[in-house]
């Protein structure tokens, strides 16, 4: 596979090395983190931004720059295992998010990170959207431990133009989410070298028979939705207490740091 061609050339490193300078990656509670050959599979469950993930390169530099052989797979829309650049995504390490899929991987003794808003993740309105319980359904009945992961900093890097076009949100957007009725393009120059920050948080060992009926599914979710959002609250003070430490730093995030557009343009 392409991705441990590349870790044994020492790219993660690479990356994570060059992350620190220009995003100034940092790790909240980095002991937590999975990694080595015989640990057991871990469900690494995270926020997530847009299309880019830029969070997923980073935080899968940190782990094969820690342990070049953990075996860990990312679940990921079918667009991008099965579209034009699907061979290349499938070498890093990719798949297509399912049930059956995560069930497998886990049974196997591998790792999976997911991202539990799917591509609803692109919804820009929201600071946290809607998670899917598709993997509380991979780790029913399995004795897999759930690490809960958020981060602040990357919306910051990949700052999004948000506009109204209706062919473009027929024809681009709605085949991805019919509930899209908006337009996503990255205002450029991307990415910016903003400071990015990720909050581990404590693995969640689930208690058998936690997950047997469908209101127990979404408590749990609800409860792990809840965790990640808290692990983001404390990445974003970390951050901002970071960046406002030095003037330099406050003046370089104030020329650099995008935001997101608002909703303001009509139909066309």
């Amino acid at each position: 596979m392409l991705k441990t061609q590349l870790t044994r050339l020492g790219l993660p490193r690479f990356i994570d090395q060059f992350a620190q300078y220009y995003f100034q990656t940092d790790f909240l509670h980095e002991e937590r983190l999975p990694g080595g050959e015989n640990g057991p599979p871990v469900l690494m469950v995270m926020n997530h931004t847009a299309f880019f993930a830029l969070e997923v390169y980073l935080l899968g530099s940190r782990l094969l720059s820690r342990h070049p052989d953990f075996d860990f797979r990312t679940l990921v829309w079918s667009g991008f295992t099965r579209g034009p650049a699907g061979a290349w995504f499938r070498q890093l390490g990719c798949d297509t998010v399912s049930v059956s899929r995560g069930r497998e991987l886990l049974s196997d003794g591998k790792s999976v990170l997911i991202m539990p808003e799917g591509v609803g993740a692109t919804d820009v309105r929201h600071r946290i959207n809607h998670f899917h319980t598709g993997y509380l359904h991979m780790a029913k009945e399995m004795d897999v431990q759930i690490l809960p992961i958020g981060f602040s900093g990357v919306n910051e890097s990949i700052p999004w133009l948000v506009f109204k076009n209706r062919f473009l949100i027929d024809k681009v957007m709605k085949p991805v989410d019919p509930k899209f009725d908006f337009v996503l393009l990255p205002k450029l120059p991307v990415p910016r070298p903003t400071k990015v920050v990720f909050s581990i948080g404590e693995p969640i060992q689930l208690a058998k028979g936690s997950l047997d009926t469908p209101a127990k599914v979404q408590r749990v979710n609800r409860n792990i939705k809840a965790t990640v959002s808290r692990l983001m609250d404390e990445a974003e003070l970390y951050r901002s207490q970071k960046i406002n430490k030095s003037l330099i730093n406050r003046n370089l995030h104030r020329l650099f740091a995008g935001k997101i557009s608002d909703f303001t343009t009509k139909d066309e």
